[in-house]
């Protein structure tokens, strides 16, 4: 009987030990989980017929209410993929390409010291809990001595789609400035980016009136935005009550909320962007010289030994967040020496399907396959083809 007892004592404790370690340690991650069941189930009809990417393509050419894709060969911009080419989508961290072509053309009229040390202390000002912070985390790994010079925070905000970085770049270069880059390069369909840390301020329900977002136009609340970002940067007791906040209730947004809310952010279509992407290719975006250091900074892929076997030449910004998985691109194929630009944007999906395909890193292997494998581009073409324009 003792024996018994003693083993049920043992078993209690130690049971008792792997549910304070599994569950106690991470007890806000599963409250969230609960809290947005019915989101994690969003979609999930779609996963068992998508785990392969010929499965992707079919549902792609079913779901044009989610995806829009332009890709084409460089040396003939008028055959390719156009596949609800004219949508606008949530740009996300994609529109940090912007953010680095302005930064080049600082740089290159001296204006910016790329060999500028930053702390990490000034860019954590932005930093948001729970908002993108395995990115971030990066980031901090990265730079252990605290600091670290300007153009490593911009390459660090590409590789990583760093959304803290990218706001202390955003006023690095100034809202003017910004502006005025994206009235030179005539992206007529493209909106301001924006900071992200006043975007996901904004939007919160416990700091903000939500209700009049729905009617609120974009230059209204790019003005609402720039402001709270500021106001995080430059009032420390400001910064304490919202990351406070966010700390305690993260977005006070359910995921599928969270993912809706993605409707007021920037966006762009897929078309201007690979136009873009040609015209950086072509060497064409302000200056000769710009051009060729954007896309430098862009290559930052080719470290990959997949990427390197199946690309002569590749560079890349993705972004991956609740309901979104986009990416802008161009590539060198090993395989027949032809080159593509490409923008793949997957917007406002189900939550259960987003999540299906942000764990298989789907989006990026289906954007990457696009240039080097003509089998899928031949399967996307026939599975989008009620819609080729």
């Amino acid at each position: 009987m003792k024996r018994a007892l003693k083993f049920l004592f043992v078993f209690l404790a130690a049971a008792a030990f792997v549910f304070a370690m599994v569950i106690g340690l991470n007890y806000s991650g599963f409250k969230t989980l609960f809290q947005n069941e019915e989101g994690m189930a969003e979609g999930s009809e779609y996963i068992e017929s998508t785990y392969s990417l010929k499965g992707l393509a079919e549902f792609v050419g079913e779901h044009p209410e989610w995806v829009s894709i332009t890709s084409y060969n460089v040396n003939n911009p008028d055959s390719g993929i156009f596949y609800q080419t004219d949508i606008p989508r949530t740009l996300g961290a994609t529109a940090n390409l912007f953010l680095l072509i302005e930064y080049e053309r600082q740089v290159l009229e001296g204006l910016l010291d790329p060999a500028e040390e930053i702390t990490l202390k000034e860019i954590k000002k932005f930093a948001l809990p729970e908002i993108s912070e395995n990115n971030h985390n990066q980031l901090i790994k990265e730079f252990e001595e605290g600091t670290a010079p300007l153009d490593d925070v911009v390459k660090a905000m590409l590789e990583n789609s760093d959304l803290v970085s990218a706001d202390y770049i955003w006023f690095k270069l100034g809202e003017d400035n910004i502006r005025a880059l994206m009235d030179s390069l005539n992206v007529n369909d493209s909106l301001l980016p924006l900071p992200y840390s006043g975007m996901y301020t904004r939007i919160n329900p416990s700091l903000n009136d939500t209700s009049e977002l729905r009617t609120m136009s974009f230059d209204r609340f790019a003005e609402e935005v720039i402001d709270i970002a500021e106001q995080l940067n430059s009032d420390p007791n400001f910064n304490r009550t919202v990351k406070g906040q966010f700390d305690d209730d993260r977005l006070s947004l359910s995921f599928m909320q969270e993912r809706d809310a993605l409707a007021y952010f920037p966006q762009a279509t897929t078309r201007e962007l690979t136009d873009l992407m040609l015209r950086l290719w072509n060497e064409e975006v302000l200056t000769e010289e710009i051009s060729q250091r954007v896309k430098d900074k862009l290559r930052w892929p080719m470290g990959s030994e997949p990427i390197a076997r199946s690309f002569e030449d590749y560079g890349a910004i993705y972004d991956n967040r609740m309901g979104l998985l986009v990416g802008i691109d161009f590539g060198t194929s090993t395989y027949d020496g032809h080159t593509s630009v490409q923008a793949v944007f997957f917007d406002r999906l189900p939550v259960g399907f987003w999540v299906h395909m942000s764990a298989n890193y789907m989006q990026e292997d289906y954007q990457q396959r696009l240039i080097w494998d003509p089998a899928l581009y031949e399967t996307t073409q026939k599975a989008i083809a009620p819609d080729h324009e």
